[in-house]
């Protein structure tokens, strides 16, 4: 028997630090995407954002990410 990576989930970590996702969203990964970094862009395709808070990065689906304190402007 051989074992093979099913892939990675990416779930949003909320709009802010103490509440976690209304939807309990996670990123739809596409057929060919394995790893974590493959799965993430396939988050920014929907319009994932993936923001440092503190000292770490969260992931944030479209729902959360307006309401992200720590959410800075991009050009």
């Amino acid at each position: 028997m051989t074992a093979h990576s099913l892939g990675v989930e990416i779930a949003c970590d909320g709009p802010d630090l103490i509440s976690d996702c209304p939807a309990s969203a996670a990123v739809a990964a596409r057929f060919g995407s394995l790893t974590a970094v493959q799965v993430r862009a396939d988050g920014r395709e929907d319009g994932w954002t993936r923001r440092r808070r503190g000292s770490r990065h969260v992931d944030l689906c479209p729902s959360c990410t307006p309401t992200d304190p720590t959410r800075k402007a991009r050009p």
